[in-house]
């Protein structure tokens, strides 16, 4: 069913985690109605006093009335003693119902699961928590929903707290923290308690990025040895903290192996989902480059998106790679090409086109337009074009960016006149396998000398 490669890893021989042809299926109704006589007419279709007819029609009926949706199917792997396990795959593929089977909080439709030892899962941080109650009372509750006694937690309440880095507020309610301060001090309980198997769900992004740190520095250092399983988006720390990752696609297990080629699957599997969700650009379109036109990943620029003065207006774009594939995923020094198909209504002497890219927070991270390459002011006469330009992705810090592109009219690189903002016409996801980002972005250092002095 799935590709998996094997390497040999310093872990006991002894799994702790066995799961054997996992499903969880959902009944989806084809309508409210039908949760009442979908069933109803199932039962009518077994009596045997009715025509063979009739219940024919009931069970037919029944059966129309739902279908199976399965989020996870046939799903099967195992985890050694002492490794540390990634799970990966867009948005839907199974991987937080696999979590919360793995966890015990939800039953699996079929297959099997054997779990040794005790089981911490960070799945909804501050889910438990009760907001009347204090940070303390929330922190004794929740450690006793872990099983730990009351002389457990008080002899880890205060490296509890220094953990969580809320100092007074431990004593306020928790209606009173902020979003982050409440899931900080979640993962400080957690964290506190060592398992034998700890569940993570994308706990290692919360709070700022020092707290993020010290929740990495704690995974590296306090679970060493410790087996743990780690779902998340972040496919740096993938490659930093797993010995094994499992690539999950549509409920099943596509690739299981080294962290990198993991990482390589679930990028391929990323470029695909973004041909499936393009839209096809004019049949008619001319060819260009290494293929048709109409085969590149178009996307359709709504009214309600764009902006400017709207003499020349942005209809489609298409980002892709070199190859023509679509970029949902990217690394320092991909090189992205942008084709812009534009409408102009009248003849224009200076044209000018460019990008900006956003973080997640719709802060500007960089941007350029053509006034800085040559022939970057260009003619265009009334009609519609196909304009296209190029940059390298920057060396910066992974997470989620979008990218703004428009159309000018001027020669000055900073005040021209607007013609066209299409906002957020792709959204790309930066990884940085095997590099550290330090900050924002990386400027690399350069002539580093060392010399002994003479201490005379």
């Amino acid at each position: 069913m799935y590709e998996e490669t094997n390497e040999t890893q310093d872990v006991s021989s002894d799994p702790v985690i066995a799961v054997k042809n996992l499903s969880k299926s959902y009944t989806i109704w084809s309508s409210p109605a039908a949760r009442l006589h979908g069933p109803l007419l199932g039962q009518i279709g077994q009596w045997p006093f009715l025509p063979v007819a009739t219940r024919t029609f009931c069970r037919r009926v029944s059966h129309e009335s739902f279908r199976n949706f399965y989020a996870l199917h046939d799903v099967s792997f195992e985890v050694q003693r002492g490794e540390s396990v990634g799970i990966i795959g867009l948005n839907g593929a199974g991987k937080s119902t696999l979590l919360q089977i793995l966890a015990g909080t939800l039953m699996p439709t079929t297959g099997t699961l054997s779990v040794q030892g005790s089981v911490a899962a960070l799945l909804e941080l501050g889910s438990g928590f009760n907001s009347e109650f204090t940070g303390r009372e929330n922190v004794y509750l929740n450690a006793a929903i872990r099983g730990l006694t009351k002389k457990e937690t008080d002899a880890k309440f205060d490296e509890i707290v220094e953990f969580a880095g809320i100092g007074e507020f431990i004593e306020q309610p928790i209606k009173t923290y902020s979003s982050g301060m409440m899931v900080r001090l979640a993962f400080a309980v957690s964290a506190c308690v060592v398992p034998d198997v700890l569940i993570v769900d994308e706990a290692l992004s919360v709070g700022d990025v020092f707290f993020q740190q010290k929740c990495a520095r704690h995974m590296q250092e306090k679970m060493k040895g410790r087996t743990k399983i780690l779902v998340t988006h972040d496919l740096h720390a993938v490659v930093s903290f797993a010995d094994r990752v499992y690539v999950l696609d549509r409920g099943q297990i596509l690739f299981g192996g080294p962290p990198r080629e993991a990482v390589e699957a679930y990028i391929k599997l990323a470029h695909n989902e973004g041909f499936r969700q393009s839209v096809a650009a004019p049949a008619s379109m001319p060819s260009a480059g290494g293929g048709p036109l109409a085969e590149l990943p178009w996307q359709e620029v709504k009214p309600e998106t764009r902006s400017g003065a709207g003499q020349i207006i942005i209809e489609r774009v298409a980002v892709t790679d070199v190859t023509g594939a679509a970029l949902p995923v990217i690394q320092a020094r991909d090189r992205v090409i942008v084709r812009m198909i534009l409408a102009c209504a009248l003849a224009k002497d200076q044209v000018l086109v460019g990008y900006t890219i956003f973080d997640r927070l719709g802060n500007l991270i960089c941007g350029e337009n053509t006034c800085s390459v040559a022939a970057g002011i260009f003619q265009l006469a009334a009609g519609r074009h196909l304009v296209q330009f190029e940059f390298d992705w920057p060396e910066i810090r992974p997470g989620e960016y979008t990218m703004t592109i428009g159309v000018g009219e001027g020669t000055d690189p900073m005040n021209h006149v607007i013609q066209c903002w299409a906002h957020t016409v792709t959204k790309f996801t930066a990884i940085s396998p095997g590099k550290v980002i330090h900050c924002l972005f990386n400027n690399p250092l350069a002539n580093l000398k060392v010399n002994a002095l003479d201490e005379r």
